[in-house]
């Protein structure tokens, strides 16, 4: 097992433990206001509790260990405060996608909607229940102070609301890439010269608005809640200043966008087995993700994808016309970009911080599952 990996199996059992520890007493008061109050939390909490990687509650504590040296269980609760921010947006992004299952159960509108016998009552349930877990990370985080220096605590603060920020950014920007969804195959159908890759593509956006790139919209919305936003808090708690945050945010951002693109590969040529996931749900729910960018390049790949019902197809025509290639390619580049960054920031943070951050690279850009 490389040092990151045992890193994240041990942060998994700590917080997993002092993530229910956590949530009993706040769930138990709850379901003592009312029953509608007390489902919304034991919903939050199940999925909260229901496996997950941790891999953020790692982020946060490797970028205090790069600042701070020995882990000291004064982080934990801001790495709680991670997995609940995480629980928000995933009951909020189910719910927006209508998605029937999270982490092997069911999603959590479609648990209250059973639960409250009404789409519509199941889904404001979602919603609330969603904003529950998202003020309990707050409280998670803040309860770091005094233990950890209150202006420390301040900063992570800082670090953890521009995540929430990031995020609603990176969702509402996604929205317009959708509104012009069918543009390059209808550009292929003009004859129109296509984007020159998929950090080229944009979105539609409002007017005076500049181009939109599918990497600014993964950067929002994955990475910085994936890498960027973790470290930064921890480093924060860890006592990092200003100019070793940013270089920090140098290094995870490219590393963010990395994550995403391995998963879009995964999520079209990985094994299930290894994954837990199903192949070529991308494909079938025609998200935009980079390889179906890259596949619009060509003519045959635009072809391929205006036939998508024919999935197999699509797939053959990403390896065909390259644009598996030239993703994992955009993944090396990603993932040489991190490293170059940390080799900068590397005179400014402990050694022990310097492995985790190059094992981590290993284990989110290279990863097969």
């Amino acid at each position: 097992m490389s040092g990151f990996a045992q890193l994240l199996a041990d942060v998994r059992t700590r917080v997993d433990a002092a993530l229910g520890d956590w949530l009993a007493p706040r769930v138990a008061s709850a379901a003592s206001i009312s029953a509608e109050v007390g489902a919304a939390a034991e919903a939050a909490r199940d999925l909260s509790l229901r496996g997950g990687k941790r891999l953020r509650a790692a982020l946060v504590g490797v970028g205090h260990q790069a600042f701070a040296g020995a882990a000291r269980d004064d982080v934990v609760p801001a790495m709680i405060a991670i997995e609940l921010l995480q629980t928000y947006l995933l009951i909020h992004d189910d719910w927006m996608d209508d998605d029937d299952v999270r982490r092997g159960g069911p999603s959590v509108h479609m648990l209250l909607r059973k639960r409250f016998g009404s789409k519509e009552l199941g889904d404001t349930g979602a919603v609330l229940a969603g904003d529950l877990a998202s003020g309990w990370a707050q409280e998670a985080l803040l309860s770091c102070a005094p233990a950890i220096a209150p202006e420390r605590v301040l900063r992570a603060a800082k670090a953890y609301a521009r995540i929430n920020i990031d995020v609603v950014t990176g969702q509402l920007a996604e929205m317009g890439m959708g509104a012009g969804a069918g543009a390059p195959e209808a550009a292929a159908q003009a004859g129109a010269k296509r984007p020159e890759s998929s950090r080229a593509v944009s979105g539609v956006g409002v007017s005076g608005a500049k181009p939109l790139t599918l990497e600014t919209v993964h950067a929002l919305k994955t990475a910085s809640y994936t890498v960027t936003g973790p470290l930064l808090v921890g480093a924060a708690l860890g006592g990092a200043d200003e100019a070793s945050a940013a270089g920090l945010e140098r290094y995870g951002r490219p590393l963010g966008i990395a994550f995403q693109l391995r998963d879009d590969l995964l999520g079209t040529f990985g094994d299930p087995v290894a994954t837990g996931k199903p192949v070529w749900n991308d494909i079938r729910q025609g998200k935009r993700t980079a390889l179906v960018a890259e596949l619009l390049r060509d003519e045959a790949g635009a072809a391929a994808w205006a036939h998508r019902a024919d999935v197999e197809g699509v797939v053959r025509a990403m390896e065909t016309t390259g644009a598996k290639a030239r993703v994992e390619a955009r993944v090396r580049e990603l993932c040489d970009e991190a490293r170059a960054a940390l080799d900068a920031l590397a005179p400014t943070i402990t050694e022990p911080g310097r492995l985790a951050l190059e094992g981590a690279v290993r284990a989110l850009g290279e990863r097969a599952s």
